[in-house]
């Protein structure tokens, strides 16, 4: 029997026998090229970098993002606040530019189709936090980039389970150090449940201690190493735990409510690893660790920045649940229902993201972001 197989946007049943043009570096370079475009239009009509603001203002080093703050301490070296907003917007843009094509082709190994995975890419960077980062904030892209980068760690600790898996697992949890105080938190049950995870390491103490030691060693490293960065900046061991001490000696009560609002306006989209434990699946084919994560680690993160004496954006834990979902959706194999209700999730979290402004708003940074992007339109409208 012979005919035209079809197929739903987001499923393939083959690889495309050649590169076609969405593959190839050219298109992302464009998109890299666009970003860059309009950070640097905001710039030329005197729109200020909030973290260019903070390091203006002294506060670079409190917040204990060292992964950003070593960035920031080496473009405040550079001459005037234009040239260091645009050192850091050409590095967000080259981030966030790769950042997609890797996305794209982890969506396409799994066998996405070249539509799905264009829909899943364009609406995770059409999200209004993925642009802010880039254009006004980028001291949250280290912590986004880290905990989406946890998830194929994740994932091979759910599926293999063995201890290069935990080595693995182990290798990528230092990102959760340097990423800040909020996510530093995430590493001690981290280690502890990729330790328990090992079948040995729950039946015998000696292997539970090797298991341990394997995963937590790489953070023990990077912190010494946070340490001597430290003493040759002229910063002692104190103001190395300032940032700690500052954001858990003093616990608060903000608004809870409103961060947990944020999280769910802004990324609807967590509703669908939840149906995922639920929706009927082959024996084995099921890995809900993963699909916990994608929740779990967002919620967490909705909860201690409030909960937290911490400087971090409203809109964090919604830019995170997008990143640590997209990468997920390039990890699961979904059934065909589940890839086309991500897409419209995706989609709807974009659209909402820039229309529910009670949630969160930056007017300033909108204000300047229309402006830039109806002087981009302009001359193609002359046309």
């Amino acid at each position: 029997m012979t005919g035209t197989a079809t197929h739903l946007p987001g499923t393939s049943s083959a690889a495309p026998l050649r590169t076609p043009v969405y593959q190839r570096p050219g298109v992302f370079a464009g998109v890299v090229t666009t970003l860059l475009l309009v950070a640097q239009l905001l710039i030329d009509r005197g729109y200020l970098r909030e973290d260019i603001s903070s390091l203006r203002a002294g506060d670079a080093w409190r917040s204990g993002g060292w992964l950003s703050q070593v960035l920031l301490y080496l473009v405040k070296g550079l001459p005037g606040p234009v040239v260091q907003q645009a050192v850091l917007s050409a590095i967000a843009s080259v981030l966030l530019g790769i950042g997609p094509e890797l996305l794209y082709r982890r969506l396409r190994a799994a066998h996405w189709t070249a539509i799905g995975g264009l829909l899943v890419v364009a609406t995770v960077m059409l999200h209004a936090a993925t642009v802010f980062v880039l254009t006004a904030d980028a001291g949250e892209i280290p912590t986004v980039l880290a905990l989406a980068a946890l998830m194929p760690a994740i994932w091979s600790m759910e599926t293999v389970g063995d201890v290069q898996s935990a080595i693995g697992f182990g290798l990528w949890l230092p990102l959760l150090l340097l990423a800040g105080p909020l996510t530093a938190l995430l590493i001690v049950p981290l280690t502890l449940a990729a330790t328990l995870a090992n079948p040995d390491a729950r039946r015998h103490g000696l292997a539970f201690l090797a298991m341990l030691l394997v995963t937590i060693l790489p953070s023990v490293i990077v912190a010494i190493g946070i340490w001597v960065f430290l003493v040759r900046a002229d910063f002692g061991f104190a103001d190395m735990l300032r940032p700690y001490v500052s954001a858990y000696a003093n616990l608060g009560s903000g608004d809870l409510a409103g961060s947990l609002a944020a999280l769910v306006v802004f990324a609807p989209i967590i509703a669908l690893p939840v149906a995922y434990l639920f929706w009927p699946s082959r024996a084995g084919s099921r890995h809900p660790v993963s699909a916990v994560a994608v929740v779990a680690i967002p919620l967490y993160l909705a909860v201690a920045s409030v909960v937290l004496k911490t400087s971090v954006l409203p809109i964090l834990p919604a830019l995170t649940l997008v990143a640590m979902f997209a990468t997920w959706l390039a990890l699961q194999q979904l059934s065909q229902v589940l890839r086309v209700a991500a897409v419209l999730l995706l989609a709807a979290s974009a659209i909402l993201s820039w229309t529910a402004t009670g949630v969160w708003d930056n007017p300033a940074w909108k204000s300047a972001l229309v402006t830039a992007v109806q002087d981009i339109a302009r001359p193609w409208a002359n046309v």
